[in-house]
């Protein structure tokens, strides 16, 4: 298994794949982790792995492409471990590593795709995905990206991501936390859990609240990670909150460990996000918790929010849409208390811990069938490559 930084602090896909490798051991499999940076996480894979390294860099970083390279190189030989039955990569952004790796022990590779595609693929990742036999993708909606991009529909299966409901119970009282996170007790409190990025819209969460009456606070629990981008994200968003004049509404938590917590203190969750989200891990939390979730109608989301929830669905950036969603459910524990049921009954139902991690094991064995049976099918078609070679990894 590769993983990036296996860290609470990333987001969500670290979180799955922890969920997943935990699934796949706790049924016999034995799983052998690598990954590039460590992480809080690291501690818990040590339960189940029967094996963890450290390498270098999944990718070639062409600012000091010989050394990285080198690198590279030195980590692929993976001197005495024995031969796993197949490779399984968490994003595409360590493909490059992940065919290699598969071309040094000659075993067939598996890569999750957890991430929209970009626009295009540069170099060094169009070479990698055109390595995975299979693909695994978190919504229907990312299968149809990657076949935009080249990928063969036939070779991507379909698993949404899922959680163990019972998991996802607040362990301290609304007030409690309120008062943790200096939160006002009586306010409708409205929460956004994710990564400080421009593609989670934050922005349109701001101009929402500026819109809804004075009661209305949001809590805005995330931090921001270094991406490559030129420009910090965080202080374009203290000055959005103080142009709007909701500097007393808006509050910025940094990383919250048990972000349970505060979803059971928020009459509403909200995912804003603009740019195509692959599946929306937030909604799922926020409804297991039995708390009512407002996500842009974007990516994957839609086929979270199903049924009676796809009315919690809205316009990509449109402030006054979510600000109308919001005072839709305002005050539903009171009006409508069975809600909270209903929502973690949804989460059951259709994205249970236990239906990912058998459909992630049933690509992994149908690989690995495959691959003995002599069947060597890639997933990628015509790969749709950048002009530019990548900058860096």
């Amino acid at each position: 298994m590769l993983e990036n930084e296996p860290s609470s602090r990333r987001g969500g896909q670290e979180l799955s794949l922890l969920d997943v490798c935990r699934g796949l051991a706790s049924r016999g499999h034995a799983i052998e982790l690598l990954y590039r940076a460590g992480g809080d996480l690291l501690g818990e894979y040590a339960g189940f792995t029967a094996r963890q390294d450290r390498v270098s860099a999944y990718a070639i970083d062409r600012s000091r492409a010989l050394v990285s390279a080198a690198r590279l190189a030195g980590d692929l030989v993976q001197a005495g471990r024995t031969a796993p039955d197949v490779i399984y990569a968490n994003q595409y952004l360590d493909s490059l590593f992940g065919r290699l790796l598969a071309w040094r022990f000659q075993r067939p590779f598996v890569c999750h795709l957890r991430l929209p595609p970009p626009d295009v693929f540069c170099g060094q990742y169009r070479w990698g995905m055109a390595g995975p036999s299979r693909l695994i993708a978190i919504s229907r909606q990312t299968r149809e990206d990657y076949v935009a991009r080249g990928f063969r529909r036939d070779r991507i299966d379909v698993v949404h991501n899922g959680l163990d409901v019972a998991q996802w119970v607040p362990a301290s009282s609304a007030g409690d936390v309120r008062a943790r996170f200096g939160l006002p007790r009586e306010a409708r409190l409205v929460v956004f859990a994710g990564r400080l990025h421009p593609a989670k819209g934050l922005e349109t969460l701001i101009d929402a609240l500026a819109l809804l009456p004075e009661d209305v606070h949001a809590a805005i629990a995330g931090r921001e990670i270094a991406d490559g981008r030129r420009d910090d994200y965080a202080p374009h968003l203290a000055a959005r909150v103080a142009v709007r004049g909701v500097g007393a509404r808006c509050h910025f938590l940094g990383h919250v460990p048990r972000i349970a917590d505060l979803y059971g203190a928020a009459e509403a969750v909200v995912l804003p996000s603009v740019v195509s989200e692959a599946f929306g891990r937030s909604v799922v939390e926020a409804m297991a918790c039995g708390v009512p979730a407002v996500a842009a109608k974007i990516g994957g989301v839609p086929e979270v929010l199903t049924g009676e929830f796809a009315s919690l669905l809205f316009t990509p950036g449109d402030a006054a849409a979510l600000a109308s969603r919001l005072e839709a459910i305002a005050g539903w524990r009171v009006r409508d208390p069975q809600l909270a049921r209903r929502c973690r009954e949804h989460v059951a139902r259709h994205f249970s811990i236990a239906q990912t991690i058998d459909g992630v094991e049933e690509v992994l064995r149908r690989t690995v069938a495959e691959w003995r049976s002599g069947t060597r099918t890639h997933a990628a078609g015509e790969i749709v490559r950048s002009p530019k070679p990548c900058a860096s990894a």
